[in-house]
């Protein structure tokens, strides 16, 4: 017979977590789970049958608040002769993040427990337990049973990233509110500055004036002439010398569009529009404050992004600096995975399995346990490459997922997920986008076109550079 190879029903995952507790009594093993919070956190400590060793307790995030948690975990340790300390945290917003890092500087590990991981937890049967707290008992159920993620906090370059791509993502959040609110007041003030509409042959029909609402021009007239009545003064002269004095590039037919939805706008007076005239150029200064917020971002992410490996997702068709740099920040190192599946669960991508009597599993939703933020990047990527023109790899796969009933959500999903795998890939065999199955056209993208700054071009190459050495010496 050949040497038995042992398994874990939770595989890589079960086995360390049992390979931990192995030979060791379990009532020697302290169970610490915490309700992270914005300022006082609360915790309780109790051994693996659940008999509580110190009643839930508040604490304060600081140095103070912290190291007296410290000293009631080791006092605890110290009065059952704890042999493992496990210890979990539910991911709430970024409040929890100060504790861990501070508990792992101290020599603690510690699991990350998924929100929806504790409301699971919450529903079901607690009797074990002494304490009415139920949040910290389902938090040390989730504990027990071994629910949380392997991946740590980012560190380092990893943890700026993160800190940077959030901070980007919240100021787009806040310009799409802005824009929201412009055109909201632009329907007041001129309706039809969004395009004019018409009815020929009993269908109705916009006609866009501008190529994109966005651009530079429509957004100079909404700051200076926002009214028709204002274009028609102008008239088409007027016009034409506004474009060339001020470099708008408007093409005849523009401004033939922008006086003909002047003629047959709804006109108001500037007494009647004097708080909406006002709004509007208050939001117009915002919105070109978050502009200039998120471009000086951008010009972090691309700087921090290039002295990573993630520099190498750039030379995929239809990824740019900020899906590499949101991927990389929310991954960190490669080498803390296994496989891709891994990734996959930590953004909670993974499909929910049913299968009873032997019959063929059903996969249904994805199970939501891992990172939300994370989680919404996987599916912008998945969206952007299901629906992108530039890169037919990706592209087919998604067009073959809706061919065989596949709803739009569930193949940017999938693919995704497609693009975790292929990138795993790449960032562990430290190699460029190449498919080995693919017999089209090449794939692979120039790395330094995607990258603005010219000093952040010679630092992506020279980490590239490093990079496919290494790939090679291996």
């Amino acid at each position: 017979m050949g040497k038995f190879k042992s398994r874990n029903i939770q595989g890589q995952k079960g086995r360390r977590f049992s390979e931990q507790l192995k030979g060791i009594s379990l009532d020697q093993v302290l169970i610490v789970p915490i309700d992270a919070a914005k300022h006082h956190p609360k915790a309780l400590i109790c051994n693996y049958f659940g008999d509580i060793l110190e009643e839930s307790f508040f604490f304060a995030i600081n140095s103070l608040g912290l190291k007296e948690f410290d000293n009631k975990i080791r006092n605890c340790a110290k009065v059952c002769d704890a042999k493992r300390i496990l210890i979990g945290i539910e991911a709430t917003g970024h409040y929890h993040e100060d504790v861990v890092r501070y508990l792992e500087s101290h020599g603690y590990q510690v699991t990350i427990i998924n929100a929806y991981t504790t409301s699971e937890e919450r529903s079901s049967a607690l009797s074990w337990t002494k304490t009415d707290d139920l949040d910290l008992a389902a938090i040390a159920a989730a504990i027990m049973r071994n629910k949380g993620t392997e991946s740590k906090l980012p560190s380092g370059i990893y943890d700026k990233l993160l800190t940077a791509t959030r901070a980007r993502r919240s100021e787009v959040n806040k310009r799409s509110t802005l824009q929201t609110e412009i055109r909201q007041l632009m329907d007041t003030i001129w309706p039809g500055f969004q395009g004019t509409s018409e009815v020929k042959n009993g269908k109705p029909r916009v006609e866009k004036i501008f190529y994109g609402f966005w651009c530079k021009t429509s957004c100079f007239l909404m700051r200076y002439y926002p009214q028709p009545q204002q274009v028609l003064t102008l008239g088409a002269d007027g016009l034409h010398r506004l474009s060339k004095e001020h470099k708008l590039y408007m093409r005849s037919e523009t401004i033939k569009k922008l006086l003909y939805a002047a003629e047959i706008s709804i006109i108001k007076s500037s007494e009647d529009l004097e708080i909406e005239l006002l709004f509007l150029q208050m939001k117009l200064d915002d919105l070109e404050r978050a502009n200039q917020k998120i471009a000086v971002l951008e010009q972090k992410i691309e700087e921090l992004l290039v002295q990573t490996p993630g520099v190498l997702l750039l030379s995929m068709p239809e990824i740019g600096v900020i899906s590499a740099a949101e991927f990389t920040a929310g991954t960190g190192p490669i080498g803390q995975y296994t496989h891709a599946g891994q990734i996959i669960k930590k953004a909670g991508t993974n499909s929910l399995v049913k299968q009873t009597g032997g019959d063929e599993p059903v996969y249904g939703r994805i199970s939501k346990q891992g990172n939300p933020n994370f989680r919404l990047v996987i599916h912008n990527i998945g969206f952007s490459l299901a629906t992108g023109k530039t890169n037919p790899y990706f592209k087919a796969f998604a067009d073959r997922l809706r061919a065989n009933g596949k709803k739009p959500h569930q193949a940017w999903i999938a693919t995704g997920n497609k693009f975790i795998k292929v990138a795993f890939s790449l960032l562990r065999d430290k190699k460029l986008f190449n498919p080995p199955l693919w017999d089209g056209p090449p794939l692979t993208k120039e790395v330094l076109p995607k990258i603005k700054d010219k000093n952040n071009q010679l630092i992506a190459q020279s980490t590239l550079d490093i990079l496919l050495n290494q790939q090679k010496a291996c």
